[in-house]
Parts: C-alpha cells; sequence; structure tokens
C-alpha cells in the first residue's frame, strides 16, 4: 500500500499528438497521447510486485459522447492504458473511488498520481487495456455535478466509455480478445456491479463480461441508511455519506430543501459547499422531522431511489470476487456480505475474502493479489 500510494510520477516521453476521430459510430471524440512508459520504468516503481509486470504501455486521454443525468449530450473524460505488446489483449475496467469536487485534479484523466491510478498502470504491466473513466463531474465534465452515489447512471457513462475504447482500437489495428474484465474500489466497486448487471441484464450483445473483483462497495444502499440514521456515535465519514442524501435529493427531483434535511449551521454551510464541515453525530446532524419520516416510510421516493441503487439482490452470469476488510468503518462490511449471501443463494459464482484487521484502504495489497489470482493475468 505505501508504494501506491506514494508513488512518483513516472518519467516518460511526453507527446502532444492528439487522434481525433470522425467516424459513423462517434462515441469516441479524441484520443491525446500522453506518455510512453517502458516495462523497466514501471518495474522501478512497484517493488516486490514488480515481478508481475511484463511489458510497458502507451497512456492516453480519451473524450467520449455520453449524457448527463438529465439525458443531455455531453463530452466525458477519462484514461486507457494499452500494453506495447502483440496479440489480442483483454480489458480491464478500473473504477476509482470517491474524489470531492476538491479532488477533481486526481480524476483518471489528468495521468498524475495517486494509489488507484497506479493500480491501473499495474495492470496494463501485466497486459491488460485498462480503462479508467473519469466519471460525470470530472475533467472535460468538471462543471457538472457528480450524480454520487446514483450507481447505475455513473455505469451508463462507463459503457459509453468502453464503446469509444472499442471505436479507438477499432482504427487503430488494436485486436481484443473479447475478455472483459472489471473492478473498482469502493465508489468505483459500486460502479464496476452496476457496470456488470447492466450489461448482463440490459446489453447482452456487447461486453458480455468475464469475471469481476471489487473492494469495499456500498452495494446496500438500503441498509447503509439505518446504519447511519441510528448510528449510537459519531461517524467518521459522514461528509460523503450526506454528500449522496444531496444527490438523490436532486438527481431523483425530491427537492427538499436542506433545513428539512439537516440541522443548522450545516444545512446554512452545504448550501455553500458540498464539502463543508457537518457534525459527525447523526443525532445532532439530522433533523428530527427527517429521522421520524423516513422510519414511518414517509419518504417514498427517497426509500426508492436507494433501492433502485441497491446492488445485492439479482443473479451475476459471470464471476463476483467482493473483498472487503472487516475493520471498514466507511462502508461496513455489511455491504458485501449482503451481496455475497443473496447471489450464492440465487446460484450465482461469487466468492468473498474478507481481510482480516484491515481498514477500508488498508488491504489494497491482498486486493491486488486477488485481482491476479481471480483474473488469471492477461490471457
Amino acid at each position: 500500500m505505501a508504494i501506491l500510494l506514494s508513488m512518483p510520477g513516472i518519467a516518460s516521453h511526453s507527446q502532444s499528438e492528439v487522434i481525433k476521430k470522425n467516424i459513423k459510430k462517434n462515441y469516441l471524440v479524441s484520443a491525446e497521447v500522453k506518455s510512453n512508459v517502458t516495462a523497466d520504468q514501471l518495474k522501478q516503481h512497484y517493488g516486490q510486485i514488480a515481478v508481475f509486470i511484463k511489458n510497458g504501455y502507451t497512456a492516453y486521454r480519451i473524450t467520449y459522447n455520453t449524457m448527463d443525468t438529465d439525458g443531455r449530450d455531453v463530452v466525458a473524460s477519462g484514461a486507457i492504458f494499452v500494453p506495447d505488446i502483440k496479440g489480442a489483449l483483454p480489458v480491464l475496467n478500473y473504477n476509482h473511488g470517491t474524489l470531492f469536487p476538491s479532488d477533481e485534479n486526481n480524476a483518471p484523466s489528468y495521468l498524475r498520481y495517486g494509489a488507484e491510478l497506479g493500480i491501473g498502470k499495474l495492470f496494463s504491466g501485466v497486459g491488460y487495456l485498462v480503462v479508467m473513466p473519469d466519471y460525470i463531474g470530472y475533467g472535460t465534465t468538471k462543471n457538472i455535478k457528480h450524480p454520487y452515489g446514483a450507481y447505475h447512471l455513473i455505469a451508463g457513462s462507463v459503457i459509453d466509455m468502453l464503446r469509444a475504447v472499442k471505436e479507438f482500437c477499432e482504427k487503430n489495428n488494436i485486436s481484443l480478445s473479447g475478455k472483459n474484465f472489471f473492478s473498482g474500489w469502493s465508489e468505483g466497486a459500486a460502479v464496476a456491479v452496476a457496470t456488470v448487471k447492466a450489461l448482463e441484464e440490459n446489453i447482452t450483445n456487447e461486453f458480455k463480461p468475464t469475471a469481476t473483483v471489487v473492494n469495499a462497495g456500498p452495494y446496500f444502499s438500503s441498509g447503509f441508511v439505518h446504519h447511519i440514521l441510528d448510528a449510537p456515535k459519531p461517524l467518521t465519514y459522514m461528509r460523503s455519506y450526506v454528500w449522496v442524501l444531496q444527490s438523490y435529493n436532486w438527481i431523483y427531483n425530491i427537492n427538499k430543501p436542506l433545513n428539512y434535511y439537516f440541522n443548522e449551521p450545516a444545512a446554512t454551510d452545504l448550501h455553500r459547499s458540498t464539502e463543508a464541515y457537518v457534525s459527525p453525530d447523526p443525532q445532532k446532524l439530522f433533523t428530527e422531522t427527517f429521522r421520524d419520516d423516513y422510519k414511518a416510510g414517509k419518504e417514498s421516493t427517497l426509500r426508492n431511489a436507494l433501492q433502485e441503487n441497491d446492488l445485492w439482490n439479482w443473479k451475476p452470469l459471470s464471476k463476483i470476487v467482493f473483498c472487503h476488510g472487516d475493520k471498514d468503518d466507511y462502508v461496513p462490511l455489511f455491504n458485501s456480505e449482503k451481496a455475497y449471501t443473496t447471489m450464492k443463494d440465487k446460484g450465482a459464482d461469487v466468492t468473498l475474502k474478507v481481510f482480516k484487521g484491515h481498514s477500508h484502504s488498508s488491504g489494497v495489497i491482498n486486493f491486488v493479489q486477488e485481482v491476479f489470482t481471480t483474473f488469471g493475468g492477461a490471457k
């Protein structure tokens, strides 16, 4: 974990070449070469895990056509890493975790630093064509609100990026093997599962999922809300939970004033900034009216929105491995347990890997190793 979190920028040959696309199936808008990295350069930054690295890659910043939450056409962005090897490449879609608006410059397409970008580079060094979307709200769409917590909506833009990558590969004579792997961490884990669900249930003729490994995702939104409202003590990550509630309020046209949900001064402060300080104590933060209304079943629109973003009650057709630390106080373990138990009962090929003694982020090496084990390398 220390290696990934502290990894410096990799020295590379910066290029300004922009490959503009003008083809009939116009998901892809542009692809800009950002760097070329050799296997030896890549190995310098991964310590003992460098033994997995077999090749270098070319990194691109791509833009593509998709839609925002209101159905309006927008041009979104992301990063892709193309291995410098011959032969048909498997695709690995890796989805990043929570980025608050002030962290916008850590979105993948900026190709800067960060543990998750390091994970994407590592997977490309193993031979996967890695696809890392920014999501709506970051990169080229940074002036649009990110639909935080609306995993199915985010998954739609991820699938459009996969379509753009396919066009990019066709235009540049890059062969794809037809194997499609999915992964992600925290918010990205939920996005990955929502993407797989959409591909298996609604878009069955594109990007058939091969296998998925996800870490510490919030798959049980409708249960998570009770964990928050009923918490007997302050919650360290309350700011993230509040952001989900604010997102659902506008995405699903609930449109309640913030002082309905939150006591002062939080209601006023959150008007000014999504990242405003809020009390971590749910009994002090949330109004008694809201808590009572929700528990009495009066908030049906919000309840339906939470259930719409549940990701546990379905049967995947491909293998899914849920990874989770048992000391996770950001996204508690019950999220993965609920998904695993329900899917297993439905006859799905699912596995739960509990990382003993690990928090939300400390099990990253265990998670990466599970990806290598489950996906079996880029074959």
